[in-house]
């Protein structure tokens, strides 16, 4: 019979990719977004999905097909505000 491993004090929290399927429009959009960010697609997709599963998973009541006004107040100063 096998039995269930005990839970682990310290679990090794490593950094992993997975695939997400979206359309190619959002795709071109986050690429774009990284390039701006000067970071690679994977690492912001994981920043964002880390930020919103940290804030309790909310729902987005206000969506907009309309492009993120920039530079975000939430994300920080941008790197052409000279900040």
């Amino acid at each position: 019979m096998t039995q269930i491993p005990p839970r682990q004090k310290k679990v090794d929290d490593k950094e992993r990719r997975f695939y997400i399927s979206a359309p190619s429009s959002v795709y071109l959009q986050l690429q774009q977004e990284a390039i701006q960010r000067g970071t690679d697609l994977w690492t912001l997709g994981g920043a964002v999905l880390t930020l919103w599963l940290k804030a309790g998973c909310p729902d987005l009541a206000v969506y907009s097909e309309s492009p993120c006004p920039s530079p975000s107040p939430v994300a920080g100063p941008s790197r052409s505000s000279g900040e």
